[in-house]
């Protein structure tokens, strides 16, 4: 486990130090930086799979069949509640402390400033690749193909989920820690669910997918007014979103569970991401 979260930095910080080197004055520049770790990351870990003497189809799992698609559906709408409940906690927590370094940190604007601004057709196809596609496919490779793997050979399940889950909100650290931490539990129970990667990746696609479309087109974790941010009031719709959405995080957990306590004690054991196909 160890070996691919130490090759996923090298990875990330060996292509920082060579894009440095290059004009940051082209245009896009950062997309290719952003393009260039995950396709990296997602060519060694098939590497890296062979070298086990593993194909690296089966090690991905299932194929996920498109009756159980409303289910994922589903799952990747509560998540998105829950990751914007938590966000606005965070930020909500954060004003209490400093409304000025909140405001800076969380990186909003003025309201009539993103009215504003004018959104590159070019820019949100690259934006939506590396954050749509690129991104949760090696995330998912790594963080729960990877990390959970490895973690659920040595440890209980659910002590593998919450271990795997709080490296998966560390490196996510400079967002939305608490939100990228239960997103990661329920991208954990989905992959081992339905014995597969492609249901994670579905789940987390889904998800950067809407939060994309909700800040690039209605603003959505980019606006707000400095003077109410540390207000509760303000944040009432979100907190309460908060409450429901723990409450049915904490039943699909406990209903998760339930049903793969059977499973092996390993993943790679009976299926390839182990839990019983659904």
């Amino acid at each position: 486990m160890h070996e691919v979260v130490f090759l996923w930095l090298l990875v990330m910080f060996g292509w920082r130090a060579i894009f440095e080197n290059f004009d940051n004055n082209i245009e896009n520049f950062i997309y290719l930086e952003w393009a260039a770790i995950p396709v990296t990351m997602i060519i060694l870990s098939r590497r890296f799979i062979q070298n086990e003497h593993q194909d690296f189809v089966e090690w991905m799992g299932e194929r996920v069949l498109k009756r159980y698609f409303p289910e994922l559906f589903v799952v990747t709408i509560a998540s998105v509640c829950l990751g914007i409940s938590c966000w606005a906690l965070l930020v909500f927590l954060s004003a209490q402390i400093d409304a000025d370094w909140a405001y800076r940190h969380w990186h909003f604007a003025a309201p009539t400033d993103f009215d504003r601004a004018n959104w590159l057709p070019n820019w949100i196809v690259l934006y939506s690749i590396t954050t749509i596609i690129l991104g949760p496919i090696m995330e998912e490779i790594v963080f729960r193909g990877f990390v959970l793997r490895r973690l659920q050979e040595k440890h209980s399940l659910g002590v593998a989920i919450v271990i795997s889950s709080l490296i998966f909100g560390f490196f996510h650290l400079h967002k939305n820690f608490l939100g990228s931490f239960f997103h990661g539990v329920i991208c954990a129970l989905v992959t081992i669910k339905f014995a597969s990667l492609y249901a994670a990746i579905f789940v987390h696609a889904g998800y950067n997918a809407m939060i994309v479309f909700m800040e690039r087109f209605y603003g959505f974790f980019l606006t707000a007014e400095i003077s109410r941010i540390g207000s509760i009031s303000y944040w009432l719709p979100e907190l309460a979103l908060l409450v429901i959405s723990l409450a049915a995080f904490f039943w699909y957990w406990k209903i998760g569970l339930r049903s793969l306590n059977a499973a092996p004690s390993a993943l790679i054991q009976v299926c390839p991401l182990g839990g019983k196909r659904p």
